[in-house]
Parts: structure tokens; sequence; C-alpha cells
């Protein structure tokens, strides 16, 4: 008669056993998803080696070029919360100086916006 109570029985493995067959599950996985255990080993080869370049590409563009571009977007976004005017009162940690040529050049740039602006409203009334 069989003994059925060696099924219910936790065997106890290696931790590296464990980590392979889990590796090994996970390798499986990826080919049946991707129907990679049809293709020859050149295929496969060519396959991987290009999903590798194409995330290796997307990883460095994420590090190099996504934190400024969230500088960028927390820019604008700041702009549109608090208004043109919005360093005015921001105070520089370098001195009142720098604080008030900022100021200073924020008010003219504000200044040639408008008056750009004034013209072409201008124009578009006398259409």
């Amino acid at each position: 008669m069989p003994d059925y109570g060696k099924v219910t029985e936790k065997r106890r493995t290696p931790y590296f056993a464990s980590a392979k067959q889990w590796l090994q599950l996970k390798k499986y996985q990826y080919e049946v998803t991707f129907s990679l255990y049809m293709l020859t080993p050149t295929e496969k080869f060519i396959f991987n080696f290009i999903l590798f370049l194409l995330v290796s590409l997307l990883v460095t563009a994420a590090t190099l070029y996504l934190p400024s571009h969230i500088g960028v977007i927390y820019n604008r976004m700041s702009y549109y919360v608090h208004g043109e005017y919005a360093y005015n009162t921001a105070a520089s940690p370098s001195g009142e100086a720098i604080s008030s040529i900022a100021k200073e050049g924020l008010k003219i740039t504000s200044e040639a916006v408008k008056s750009g602006a004034t013209p072409m409203s201008q124009a578009v009334k006398e259409l």
C-alpha cells in the first residue's frame, strides 16, 4: 500500500536549490510568455539582445533625463499654482542682492511679455 503521508510532509530543500528552482521557473515562464521555446538558439540570442538593448536604453534615458524633466515639470506646475510673481517672496540663500536682481529680472520679463501681448491683442481686435 502506498504511503500517502510522504506527500504532505514538507521537505526542507537547501536555500541554493530553492533559488535555482525559482530561477528555472522564471526562465520557463519567460520563454513560454514570449514563445522563445520555439526559436533556435541564434534567434533566441538575437531576440534577447534586442530586448536587453531596448531595456538598457530605457534605463539610461530614465537615469539621465528624468530628473531634469521632473524639474521642468515642477517649475511649470509652480508657475500654474503660484502665478507670475512666484519668486518675488522667495529668499535667496546667498543674499538679498541676488534676490533683488532676480526680482528685477522677473519684472522686466513680465513687462516685456505684457507689452508684446498688447500689440497682438490690438491687431486681433482690428481684424
